[in-house]
C-alpha cells in the first residue's frame, strides 16, 4: 500500500518562542501562525522574568512588538482561527504544544488536539529533519533544492519560523 499525503486546506503552521526550554521554568514569549491562504498572525506576550542565556541572545532581540496579556493573545488566536478547528503543524511540536496548552488550558486548544510534527514527516520521507534547521550542516543545500530563500526569514522569530514551515510544506507537497 502506498501512503498518500492527507490533503486539506484547513492547516495552520505554528511556532512559539519561550523564555526557557524547561516548561516548568519558562514562559511563552511569542506566537506565530501562518495559513496556506497567506493569512498570518504574530503576537508577543508580556514577560518580566528571566531569560535563558540562549534565548536572551537569539530570541529577545526580535521581541519588539506591543506586548499582550495571555488573555489577549488567547482571544486573538481564537479570532484568527475561528471555528475552523485546523490541524496545527509545527516543526517540532512538543514545546509549542506544551506552552500553548499552558496558556489555553488542557483540552481547550483552538485547533485539533492531534498536532502534526513536521520533523516526523521529513524523517518518514527520508529527509534528515536536522537539515530543516537553517544553522545545521546540510541545511543550505536542502533549501536550495527547494528554491526557498532563507534570507527572507529571521531565525528564531515565531512568525518567520511559521512562514518558513508553511513555505517548505508548499514546496514539498507540490512535488
Amino acid at each position: 500500500m502506498k501512503l498518500q499525503p492527507y490533503e486539506t486546506k484547513n492547516l495552520v503552521f505554528i511556532d512559539t518562542e519561550f523564555s526557557d526550554l524547561n516548561p516548568k521554568n519558562g514562559e511563552l514569549l511569542s506566537v506565530g501562525m501562518a495559513k496556506l491562504s497567506g493569512e498570518e498572525l504574530y503576537l508577543e506576550l508580556e514577560f518580566d522574568g528571566e531569560y535563558n542565556p540562549w534565548v536572551a541572545k537569539h530570541v529577545k532581540p526580535h521581541l519588539k512588538d506591543m506586548k499582550l496579556s495571555h488573555k489577549q493573545v488567547e482571544r486573538k488566536i481564537r479570532e484568527f482561527l475561528g471555528e475552523s478547528n485546523p490541524y496545527a503543524i509545527a516543526f517540532i511540536d512538543n514545546y509549542d504544544l506544551i506552552y500553548l496548552t499552558n496558556m489555553f488550558g488542557a483540552g481547550k486548544l483552538p485547533f485539533r488536539w492531534m498536532t502534526i510534527d513536521f520533523a516526523s514527516i521529513l524523517f518518514a520521507h527520508g529527509i534528515n529533519p536536522v537539515k530543516f534547521m537553517p544553522d545545521e550542516k546540510g541545511a543550505i543545500s536542502f533549501y536550495k533544492e527547494l528554491k526557498v530563500d532563507l534570507k527572507k526569514y529571521r531565525k528564531h522569530h515565531a512568525l518567520d519560523d511559521a512562514r518558513l514551515l508553511r513555505d517548505v510544506w508548499k514546496k514539498l507537497t507540490q512535488k
